[in-house]
């Protein structure tokens, strides 16, 4: 990675870190001439559609390359109705 995408790299995940959205997601960037590649794991399609957004908007981005799965929930069960 040249200082350009180590830079871009960088302001990307301040602004994934900074966003209500993304903050706090593991989420990793890696930069390859101006296509940006999203790695990670996000609670909702809503969070990985925000952090897609936010990228998209990074002044010489060519593309996003969106590897992040979303995590799945198993459902709570309430014991107190087990009887």
């Amino acid at each position: 990675m040249d200082v350009r995408e180590h830079v871009m790299a960088g302001m990307i995940r301040t602004r994934l870190g900074e966003d209500r959205r993304t903050g706090g997601q593991p989420i990793d960037v890696l930069v390859a001439d101006g296509d940006i590649y999203l790695l990670g794991h996000v609670d909702s399609d809503d969070q990985r559609q925000a952090a897609n957004l936010i990228v998209t908007g990074v002044v010489g981005v060519r593309q996003v390359v969106d590897n992040l799965v979303v995590r799945v929930r198993k459902p709570e069960v309430d014991l107190s109705a087990v009887g």
